[in-house]
């Protein structure tokens, strides 16, 4: 049974803290760890109020947030309690993720040992509740949190083995933010179970193939829907997704991309970035198939894959990645530098900011300063991920028995 009082501690903190702080937002919009071209909430005000008054969304080149979250977010912000459905979302991803924790599913079960079950339960959902990366990027008002939110739907509803709405919510995540999209790749792997496959096997599936033809469907119909909302024009399209995906906006942030784009000749980016994408894409596959036993270690390590190597990546990102570590309890005896790994990344955000305060405000520094604790970041962030692949490994070796005292230095 799921404690409720912790989502609703975990909406009421984030409504607190919006109340009592309301410049906070703002604050947190103008950091580049909370917020990009493709998430910030200025972006948002702007969009909904361009199509509250019936102009051109995407002519002035700022707003790159798609016409259907921009028309639901439109009553919320007309009146003023915007932060109250940004604290309700929360709630709910907070309870989603309890719900994965709590599930019996053999899929999602599989990690988690079995004693004191309410319990870890309960830590798992206070772990995400009073997360401080989860918190902020909620105050910050940043359109990640809806992404967050069809991405945790999608693995919610699988493991309640509803491919229907798992499909559709995987899409919606694919329609608000591009990238994953990838996901349904790992969600294939998750719909057919955990029974030995192949991947001619997974595609001959029947509940995989209505699991295509679905996320297809709600993708086209997601497409119809904006083409009408933003006047009948396609303008959306290229704003929201292919600049996107082609890093049309070089502004500074915690990914891998922007240093790296802006100290190269012209002639070579139109290559590079279709290798960057490509590069995204590449391991998505191998992780979905290396994995087939445990798909849920498929979908974590292709979702902490994606936020590393995105062009536009926020610290809500990260954290939303970071909330589902607790669902791997009987992986934490294989971890080989966990600590490390704390460390990295911790030292990254605290750094960060001053770095970019150096470089941007006081103009002491230059843009080696934040570039240096991005990498920091991506370094921390590719150590959790090859932590989580060893450990994942080493399962899967002891047949679903860890033996930690084992020493086994290559698979």
């Amino acid at each position: 049974m799921i404690d409720l009082r912790i989502p609703i501690l975990c909406g009421l903190i984030r409504l607190v803290i919006s109340f009592v702080f309301p410049s906070l937002k703002y604050q947190l919009d103008n950091t580049a760890e909370f917020s990009t071209p493709f998430t910030s909430y200025k972006s948002l005000k702007e969009g909904v109020y361009l199509l509250r008054h019936g102009f051109s969304l995407y002519n002035g080149g700022i707003v790159h947030q798609p016409p259907i979250l921009l028309a639901f977010l439109q009553p919320f912000m007309r009146l003023g309690i915007d932060y109250i459905l940004y604290s309700v979302v929360d709630s709910i991803i907070c309870y989603q993720i309890m719900e994965l924790a709590n599930s019996r599913s053999p899929q999602f079960s599989i990690f988690l040992k079995k004693h004191n079950g309410t319990s870890i339960v309960t830590i798992i959902g206070l772990l995400y509740a009073l997360n401080p990366l989860t918190v902020l990027s909620t105050i910050s008002g940043s359109s990640t949190i809806f992404t967050n939110l069809a991405i945790s739907s999608t693995l919610f509803f699988i493991s309640k083995e509803y491919i229907l709405a798992s499909s559709i919510a995987v899409a919606i995540a694919g329609y608000l933010s591009a990238y994953p999209i990838l996901l349904v790749i790992p969600l294939l792997s998750l719909v057919h179970g955990t029974k030995p496959k192949s991947f001619q096997s997974i595609l001959s599936n029947k509940d995989v193939k209505l699991s295509i033809l679905i996320v297809l469907t709600s993708v086209l119909v997601f497409l119809l829907l904006s083409y009408q909302l933003s006047g009948h024009s396609y303008d959306y399209i290229s704003f929201c997704y292919i600049q996107h995906l082609s890093f049309g906006k070089s502004f500074p942030n915690i990914g891998l991309w922007w240093y790296f784009f802006i100290e190269m000749f012209n002639s070579f980016v139109p290559f590079y970035k279709a290798v960057f994408n490509v590069f995204l894409f590449s391991f998505i596959v191998p992780f979905t198939m290396r994995f087939h036993s445990t798909p849920l270690s498929a979908f974590i390590l292709s979702l902490g894959w994606i936020t590393l190597t995105k062009p536009y990546p926020t610290l809500g990102d990260y954290g939303f990645f970071l909330s589902f570590l607790p669902l791997f309890q009987k992986l934490f005896g294989y971890m080989k530098f966990p600590v490390v790994s704390a460390l990295l990344i911790l030292h990254a955000i605290i750094l960060s900011p001053l770095f970019y305060h150096l470089w941007i405000d006081l103009g002491s520094g230059n843009s080696n300063f934040f570039y240096a604790l991005t990498l920091i970041y991506a370094l921390g962030m590719g150590s959790i991920l090859a932590d989580i692949t060893w450990a994942s490994l080493r399962f899967e070796y002891d047949k679903g028995k860890p033996d930690y005292s084992k020493k086994i230095t290559q698979i």
